[in-house]
């Protein structure tokens, strides 16, 4: 489950007040682990009848928040922390403005105790995208273009596409050109940390046609690491993994959820603004749907993917670590010494 970690009081503001904060109350009751800064003696005393702590257990079935305190005092002893929580939310003691702060700095939902955000995790975006369609105005072009909305905090990004660098234009492979793009558009302007970037796909994907070359694997993660570093200021930990991976398309930062129906390698790498064939872009935040009635969360459709794609990141180390790195089982770029990878949305399932 999503994960929030909360002040006792901004808590039950949002239980008391749900009027004012309904997106997030309906978050915390039906899809979220909630952890208060409390001691197990002090929440001991708040389960009794007519405290909001009460209330709130009895309107979710007997489900009780969870003390833990320890670790609240190593978050305001040190904010690091946070980024190794990707896929969670903070409500802690501090201004509007220091919460924006600590959110821009490590790329993690951070609210105060003033001016909750209640729709920060709600969101869609669709684009239908023709043939010959051309994505440009005068300050963007292409994915830059395309992905004009609002996005949330993000510090890690998984990108899953098989068939991403099977198509060639005049000798440029397509892939390589819009995944340069997409990245550009999804990276926050600023970050205090290293960003976590794994980019799966793979290099035999082509029936009739011969795997691509390790030298060409290597080529290729080499350059795109090298262009993507140029994007930003801050650091980017890039990892590349060479395998069958899943069937559909995917982009995944921390509280996005995207797809591509065909694929990624969307506009043409002549002026990279020209759709290349019928596609689609659909964006979605990981609780645009909170309702039963809704179906599923892409919270819960994230985590089914993150898990099958660590579950292949762990079958791709095991064979290289027993028999050597050969076609569809390769790991590289800045992953550990034992091929294990650094992806903070991977390593948070």
């Amino acid at each position: 489950m999503f994960t929030v970690y909360s002040e006792k009081e901004i808590f039950e503001n949002i239980v008391v007040f749900n009027d004012q904060t309904p997106h997030w109350y309906n978050i915390l009751c039906n899809h979220s682990e909630v952890c208060l800064n409390m001691t197990d003696q002090e929440l001991a005393s708040e389960q009794i009848q007519g405290t909001p702590i009460f209330e709130f257990i009895m309107a979710n079935g007997g489900r009780s928040p969870i003390a833990l305190k320890d670790f609240f005092d190593v978050i305001y002893e040190d904010n690091n922390v946070i980024a190794d929580k990707p896929r969670s939310a903070f409500f802690l003691n501090y201004s509007k403005a220091d919460a924006d702060t600590i959110q821009s700095a490590f790329g993690v939902i951070v609210q105060g105790n003033e001016g909750i955000e209640d729709n920060i995790l709600k969101g869609a975006f669709f684009k239908d995208l023709q043939k010959d369609s051309v994505f440009e105005n005068k300050t963007s072009k292409g994915w830059q273009n395309l992905v004009s909305f609002s996005l949330p905090p993000s510090n890690t990004m998984v990108i899953s596409d098989d068939y991403l660098f099977s198509n060639e234009e005049n000798g440029h492979n397509v892939g390589k050109s819009n995944i340069i793009q997409l990245v550009d558009a999804f990276l926050p302007a600023t970050l205090d940390i290293p960003y976590h970037l794994t980019i799966f796909s793979n290099d035999n994907p082509e029936t009739g046609k011969p795997p691509k070359s390790k030298e060409w694997c290597e080529q290729l993660a080499g350059q795109l690491k090298a262009a993507i570093l140029q994007l930003r200021p801050y650091p980017i930990i890039f990892e590349m993994v060479f395998t069958q991976t899943l069937h559909k398309r995917k982009v995944i930062l921390n509280y996005i959820n995207g797809t591509c129906d065909k694929g990624f390698a969307v506009f043409k790498v002549s002026d990279g603004k020209t759709v290349r064939s019928d596609n689609d872009f659909r964006c979605d935040k990981v609780f645009t749907r909170v309702e039963q009635h809704e179906g599923d969360t892409d919270y819960k459709s994230v985590e089914s993917t993150l898990l099958q794609l660590k579950q292949k990141c762990k079958s791709v180390r095991e064979y290289i670590n027993n028999a050597g790195a050969t076609v569809n089982n390769r790991i590289l770029g800045d992953c550990n010494k034992d091929y294990s990878l650094k992806n903070r949305l991977l390593n948070d399932v």
